[in-house]
């Protein structure tokens, strides 16, 4: 009987994991590293063990340090959610050999299943269709890769989440990406193993979560399509696929339940496919853990899957059968990533001002940020999972854009507006989709879907906060003054004067608009415009503020100010240029050197910052005064990274 769990990850997949342990009357155990000390995990957890300070290697990745944890606090078993130990078959054979059960499948299965040629080679035997591919050493796949046809998929053999992947067209780009994809799966999995497959163009992603215990049982809870993808990570997920028609769907779940067969798999699992444009599928790869968009599976069948989990791993057969397993409804899942899709998905951690996360019949949300706080850059950037069931397809895209329209968040920069376009966008509500159709569209959805009105009702309510609001009754703020101000980094110079003592008038272009009675009643502003009462939510904050209008948000700032003159080795500076860091991050490379000149363009660092490499291009032509980093070091948003003299 497991009566205490050491949960080997951090965030949302912890506290869920948590969730059930409670309604089992099991004991939780966390993990966390000391800038994690006060996450709501540490904090919701029965008990919590620091796993000090360092790189990820050092504390999450630290397979002896989570095992020694586990003994000296007689821990029962180990779950290790998704991402980071989770599909490592050294860890697993080390709770194995420790005498810790390991909450998921055997560490041979793990072995076999993340090597993507392995795992192909298991699929063939189950009669499960693969895409053309062609395995060898690089220099065998470069010289023979024309024989599948371009474009064509370079993929590192052990990956996962987009890492080690990368799309050839011609046969001018194939070896770099051999070399780069290669170099890429030696830095996340330590296995530099490649091997190239047919790309398809308008392809879609379907999986189908699966159920094994040690008593022979093998069940399948449905599928799930998870064709939205950008940069080969998952954005929208839902349950049940509507592009399956019945007979490739019965044929998809019965692949799914052999493969498990065929491997002797034991545990939670997820056998991932890829369909063409006619329908037919091909095994993409098998997922030996819990996923991320495991919620939309629970919110149609019912099935607790991390209560099954715990229930296998305990020695337990399956719950239900598959004659058992009924879905009912549609849900769908987004990731709220900490990110700006606009400006090539970089990363924003930093600390959340404000918050308000949407709720109500038919909405789940798993987030781990429910008490604001930080988002660090050391891990993914995905901060929340917002859920909507609903009885069809059609219902639930529309609770998930209500949903979408109750969030706001300050302080960092999300896709929300991203996810609220796609759900407003007539190619998602209708499946006209494929893995390519947000880097296709991200122009278009990527932007606030706004208004000139409502841009203009934030740049006013903005400036009666910086200039007024604090000022009320000072006599000096009722003259007429000019102001340039960024609405969604559109800047506007915008003409404004007071009305009495809690009103606007601004003027821009030929609007002409008059706010009036504004009043401040906490997280929301009320105000009368053309006779009307509207009421807005705002989250104000050094002299920037965030605003949720009619389901759009609108981030208001000042331009930053001119430069101010420096002193550099002992000499004045009368116009230096800082290149500050836009995220938080760590330094991974430093391409240039003092009194270098660089062009406009050129590579001058690299930053990773929530698993994405981030490199800094020189702004314009100029001499680079100094270097302000080096390799290894972590910066915050806003640390100036190079000085340049102009």
């Amino acid at each position: 009987m497991i009566k205490k769990v050491l949960i080997a990850n951090r965030g949302e997949i912890a506290l869920r994991i948590m969730k059930t342990l409670r309604q089992m009357k099991i004991h939780s155990v966390a993990l966390y590293t000391e800038m994690e000390a006060a996450d709501l995990h540490v904090k919701t957890a029965d008990q919590a063990f620091s796993l000090g300070n360092g790189n990820l290697s050092e504390t999450w990745l630290n397979i002896s340090r989570i095992i020694h944890i586990a003994q000296e606090n007689e821990v029962d078993a180990i779950h290790p959610g998704y991402g980071f130990l989770s599909e490592n078959a050294r860890f697993a054979r080390a709770c194995e050999e420790a005498g810790i059960i390991f909450i998921g499948p055997q560490s041979d299965v793990i072995e076999k299943m993340g090597s993507k040629i392995m795992a192909s080679q298991y699929a063939r035997k189950s009669n499960i269709p693969l895409l053309p591919r062609m395995e060898g050493s690089p220099s065998e796949l470069i010289e023979h890769a024309h024989k599948l046809g371009y474009p064509l998929l370079v993929k590192a053999a052990a990956g996962g989440g987009g890492k080690g992947m990368i799309r050839v067209d011609t046969p001018g780009m194939l070896e770099q990406a051999v070399f780069a994809a290669a170099e890429q799966a030696r830095r996340y999995f330590d296995d530099d193993k490649v091997f190239i497959e047919k790309y398809l163009v308008n392809p879609r992603h379907v999986e189908v979560q699966i159920l094994a215990d040690n008593h022979g049982n093998v069940i399948h809870l449905h599928e799930r399509e998870c064709t939205m993808q950008r940069n080969h990570q998952k954005v929208v997920e839902e349950a049940p696929s509507v592009s399956l028609n019945a007979k490739n769907r019965h044929e998809l779940h019965q692949a799914a339940v052999n493969l498990a067969r065929e491997v002797g798999y034991r545990n939670a699992g997820t056998v991932e496919f890829i369909l063409d444009e006619d329908g037919k599928f091909y095994f993409l790869e098998m997922n030996t853990r819990i996923q991320v968009e495991h919620p939309v599976t629970e919110m149609i069948t019912g099935v607790d899957i991390v209560r099954e989990q715990v229930e296998i791993a305990a020695g337990k057969p399956l719950s239900l059968s598959q004659s058992e397993v009924k879905a009912s409804g549609h849900s769908i899942e987004v990731r709220l990533y900490a990110e700006e899709p606009a400006e090539n998905f970089r990363p924003s951690a930093g600390t959340i001002k404000k918050l308000l996360l949407p709720s109500g019949k038919g909405i789940r949300v798993d987030s781990a940020i429910l008490n604001t706080g930080s988002v660090h850059s050391s891990f993914d950037a995905m901060i929340a999972k917002i859920v909507t069931t609903a009885a069809d397809r059609a219902k639930a895209i529309e609770m998930m854009t209500e949903a979408l329209g109750q969030l706001l968040i300050h302080g960092i920069t999300t896709n929300s507006s991203l996810l609220l376009n796609i759900m407003k966008d007539n190619s998602y509500r209708e499946n006209q989709i494929s893995t390519h159709s947000i880097a296709d569209n991200l122009k278009k959805w990527s932007g606030a879907e706004e208004d000139e009105k409502s841009s203009l009702m934030a740049a006013a309510l903005f400036l009666w906060m910086e200039r007024y609001g604090k000022n009320v009754g000072s006599g000096a703020w009722r003259l007429a003054a000019s102001e340039k101000v960024k609405v969604n980094q559109q800047e506007k110079e915008l003409f404004y004067h007071a009305l009495g003592d809690n009103g606007l008038h601004l003027s821009y272009g030929s609007h002409n608009d008059a706010y009036e009675d504004i009043l401040i009643d906490g997280d929301k502003l009320h105000f009368h415009r053309n006779k009307k009462l509207h009421s807005v939510v705002f989250n104000y904050s050094e002299r920037n503020a965030m605003f949720l209008i009619n389901g759009v948000h609108y981030q208001v700032i000042l331009p930053e100010a001119v430069v101010t003159p420096k002193i550099i080795n002992g000499r004045s500076v009368s116009k230096l240029l800082d290149l500050k860091a836009s995220l938080f991050g760590k330094v991974l490379r430093v391409n240039v050197a003092e009194k270098q000149k660089v062009k406009s363009g050129e590579p001058l660092l690299v930053l990773e910052s929530m698993k994405m490499e981030n490199t800094i291009l020189a702004p314009d032509d100029n001499t680079i005064s100094r270097i302000n980093v080096k390799e290894g070091d972590q910066v915050s948003d806003g640390q100036v990274l190079i000085s340049f003299e102009s």
